[in-house]
């Protein structure tokens, strides 16, 4: 083999080692215990600063991410081993000290929900939340979009 034809099989095989974490995310998601898939986009001029979590019964799949860019998207996934189902919570700080709390409830004694799901702090009134989930348990897939009011 060619030392151009090895430098480019090397470049190939480093590229498709990389790009195949992205790809276990979301779309590889366990199946044998209730998930949880958080779509969210920030409908804003401002990133979204990451400030903390809470996944006590479950594990990441898709961690969230620790900055969130103005008009850009990221999925935060997590599977629970309790058949039972589990929770989420995902904080992210904006500017004027507004924390933005996203809540995912996948729990098998009743609907999926986005309950808990607001905007807290100094800033408070100047961004809003939609959620909206869009399948219920075990699999739940739950679409949240921050904006300016």
């Amino acid at each position: 083999m060619k030392l151009r034809t090895r430098v480019i099989a090397a470049a190939v095989f480093a590229v498709a080692t990389l790009a195949a974490p992205a790809a276990a995310g979301a779309e590889g998601l366990p199946d044998d215990g209730p998930t949880i898939t958080m779509t969210v986009t920030n409908h804003t001029d401002a990133p979204m600063i990451y400030s903390g979590d809470s996944n006590e019964y479950g594990q990441w799949v898709d961690k969230p991410a620790t900055v969130i860019a103005a008009n850009a998207t990221t999925t935060i996934s997590a599977v629970a081993s309790d058949r039972r189902g589990f929770g989420l919570q995902v904080t992210y700080t904006m500017p004027g000290d507004a924390h933005v709390t996203l809540m995912s409830n996948n729990y098998g004694t009743g609907p999926a929900n986005a309950d808990g799901t607001r905007v807290d702090g100094g800033n408070q009134h100047g961004y809003s939340i939609a959620s909206h989930v869009e399948t219920g348990f075990p699999f739940m897939k739950a679409t949240y979009t921050v904006a300016r009011p």
